[in-house]
């Protein structure tokens, strides 16, 4: 039950909060009502309620919820504001319209508060600020305006080069002098189409904040689609097709833009949008297998919206971010993406740079990759096939219902984010599914868009998924009773862990607490302190650039983090791959992966790169002792992601698209990018949890990168009602 309390203090003048201070990271929740809440948060819940005047303590608010408060900010309205950690409010499953990142108060200017506060949000060299000046102290009811465009995805709309970050304002007002740093949550609702914050403020701040459209014709079709990536009422993906040479690339892609805004303005039937966009995919197929006229070269713009007012919201994204290139080369380093997937690159790697990523085991998530069999229907149903070919049922590749597990190879953006329950699913399945997962997407990748990678890696159990996947092996889905069976992934380095008791020589009546901890530290402060022997059954098993992966004796792990002053993220699973105790078990992971290969294998192969060999397994002499040796070698040694990138790099690597359920990886090679590594590589994934899944626009973000990036690939999958033209709305 909610509990309320009293009165807040008056604020005090305090000196300004230190620039090295971490960000806040509270989260900023408008609901409804409290009783949708999960019971835990419920009782935790302390309620404060606001008349129209009063102007919150934001000071107090903030050291009440950093102390371990959970508040319910409650409007004469009956909204509520719920001001409380992160972490509590990813595990009590909440999306937050923002995060308030950063607050500044004391005796200083507001400008100078205001840089204290940027530094705080970890943001110091941000270039464009959205800033609000407020005459008057913020009202919780501004507040609340200001929550709701960010959910809308329309506040302050500007770009970000990779990794992207969430837009974010700054609000800063003088009496008292303070200044808060808000950036985007995961919330999202529909597009706005009013000025954000109402009352006394610089409304030029918010002046390209929100693009009112009316009265534009959407892209729809007179008959629902019952297949393709694009049907109605999903996004919808327009590709613009330049040529240009670099130093006219600019004017031209202005031009595009414009031209684009102007037709999308006018009131077009949905018979005319459909051929233009009919037209716009042929001229981007022809011209991936023609020639540019002389002095020029083919580059592609990727547009996405569900309809013309968003496409030309994303063209003027677009077209406002151009304008301000000063340039040449600031033009030939941009890559331009907007939030909504729209993308233009004014350097495309192009199909030669092309990877494909498979990730490891724990991406599977409840209803995962379940929008493609409408999508992809012959494609699903070849998938099908196989699976009952080998008596393998689809749910055991495709699990329908999982529980939301933590994933120890995911680089999490908050340092603090909480361990989830823990997975319901063995070691076994959990690789069964991803492996599912990646051989889906790779059939409809390659046989759908006829996508041919130059390259292929795999991240830990992602090795066997990207051999699988790409068909060397005969029957890849004769490996899935195997696996599930095995007494290597049951017993040995999973469950039992027989393997981790004989390195720990310990007897059947010794009990064994395994765990594995995500954590955000360079790997050179942890080396020295395995040396300890208080620390001899933990293992470094993952290392992965800025973050890293301990696995072993749960308290011993746990103790040394605190040695670290690191907080980590438990995976809560169950499985001693790349530790010592894998080693043991090595000659049984080679005779498992000791399989036929396929006699017709599908053209053209990638070169495979892998964590367990030095060189690459090229197309033309893969052997499958050599690919068992390989999968074992990288199963049962320490994983370095960073070693494995460097090598895929040198061999000309630089686009990896990660597929596979979520895109994890690919986050942990983007973190990585610039760093540790190249700062020219690009990654993404095509399918994102809570993230477009129910209408595959991670995918089609993808798609549009690939376009961009000038990856020869074909469209017919996208528009398959747009295949003959009596198809088309008359």
């Amino acid at each position: 039950m909610s509990k309320a309390i009293g009165p807040m203090p008056h604020i005090g003048v305090k000196p300004a909060e230190s620039a090295a201070e971490k960000p806040l990271r509270l989260a900023l929740c408008l609901v409804e009502e409290e009783q949708s809440l999960a019971p835990k948060l419920r009782a935790a819940l302390r309620t404060i309620a606001f008349d129209s005047n009063q102007v919150p303590d934001w000071p107090w608010l903030v050291a009440e919820v950093k102390a371990g408060a959970s508040l319910s900010l409650v409007l004469p309205s009956k909204q509520r504001l719920l001001l409380l950690s992160a972490v509590d409010a990813a595990q009590a499953r909440l999306h937050p319209q923002a995060l308030l990142q950063a607050l500044s108060h004391g005796a200083h200017k507001p400008q100078q508060l205001l840089k204290q506060a940027w530094q705080q949000a970890k943001r110091p060299e941000v270039e464009e600020r959205d800033t609000l000046f407020l005459e008057q102290p913020l009202q919780l009811e501004q507040l609340c305006l200001q929550l709701e465009a960010f959910a809308k995805r329309r506040l302050a709309q500007k770009m970000a080069g990779l990794p992207f970050q969430g837009k974010s304002l700054a609000l800063v007002f003088s009496s008292p002098a303070m200044a808060l740093i808000l950036s985007q949550g995961t919330a999202l609702r529909g597009s706005c189409n009013e000025t954000a914050l109402s009352g006394s403020c610089d409304k030029t701040a918010l002046s390209d904040s929100c693009l009112n459209s009316s009265g534009v014709s959407g892209l729809a079709f007179g008959k629902e689609s019952t297949s393709g990536l694009c049907p109605q009422g999903a996004p919808w993906l327009l590709p613009l097709t330049l040529i240009a040479s670099p130093k006219t690339l600019l004017s031209e892609a202005q031009t595009a833009l414009q031209q684009a805004q102007s037709r999308l303005s006018q009131s077009m039937s949905a018979d005319a949008l459909a051929r233009w966009l009919t037209d716009e995919l042929e001229a981007l197929e022809q011209s991936f297998s023609g020639t540019a006229p002389e002095g020029g070269e083919y580059y592609s713009l990727a547009l996405i919206g569900r309809d013309a007012a968003e496409l030309i919201a994303e063209s003027e994204l677009l077209l406002g971010q151009l304008q301000k290139i000063t340039s040449l080369t600031e033009l030939l380093v941009l890559e331009l993406i907007t939030p909504n997937g729209s993308v233009f690159c004014a350097q495309p790697l192009g199909p030669a740079r092309l990877c494909f990523v498979y990730p490891g085991v724990g991406t599977a998530y409840h209803g995962m990759l379940g929008a493609l069999k409408q999508a992809f229907p012959k494609s699903y149903a070849d998938f099908e096939a196989a699976a009952t070919a080998e008596n393998v049922a689809l749910s055991t590749l495709l699990p329908a219902a999982l529980s939301d597990a933590s994933n120890e190879t995911a680089l999490s953006a908050k340092e603090e984010a909480a361990p989830s329950p823990a997975p319901t699913m063995t070691l076994a399945e959990q690789a069964v599914a991803g492996v599912g997962a990646s051989v889906l997407l790779t059939q409809i990748l390659r046989r759908e868009f006829k996508l041919c990678p130059a390259f292929a890696i795999g991240y830990s159990m992602g090795e066997a998924a990207m051999f699988a996947a790409n068909g060397v092996w005969d029957k890849p889905f004769a490996l899935v009773k195997p696996t599930l069976e095995s007494r290597i992934f049951s017993e040995q380095i999973s469950g039992a862990l027989t393997a981790v008791r004989q390195e720990w020589q310990l007897d059947a009546r010794d009990a064994i607490g395994w765990n594995s901890f995500l954590l955000r530290i360079d790997t050179g402060s942890i080396t020295p302190l395995l040396q300890n022997p208080a620390y001899s059954r933990v293992y470094l098993a993952i290392r992965q650039g800025p973050s890293c992966v301990l696995a072993g004796d749960e308290a011993q792990c746990r103790a040394l983090i605190k040695a670290l002053g690191k907080r980590g993220v438990a995976a809560n699973r169950v499985t001693a791959m790349h530790t010592p105790a894998a080693l043991r078990v090595k000659p049984e992971l080679t005779a498992f992966y000791d399989r036929p290969l396929s006699g017709e294998l599908e053209q053209p192969q990638p070169i495979y790169i892998s964590a367990g060999s030095e060189q690459p397994l090229k197309p033309a002499r893969l052997e499958r002792k050599q690919i068992a040796e390989t999968i074992a070698t990288c199963f049962s040694q320490p994983l370095n992601v960073e070693s494995l990138l460097q090598r895929a790099r040198k061999h000309g690597a630089q686009l990896f698209l990660e597929v596979g359920a979520d895109s994890q990886t690919s986050s942990i090679i983007q973190a990585m990018a610039g760093k540790q590594l190249s700062s020219d590589i690009k990654a993404f994934g095509c399918d994102r949890k809570h993230s477009g899944a129910a209408d595959n626009k991670a995918l089609l973000k993808a798609l549009a990168r690939l376009i961009s990036h000038r990856v020869p690939l074909a469209t017919a999958a996208l528009y398959p009602q747009l295949a003959r033209p009596d198809n088309l709305v008359t």
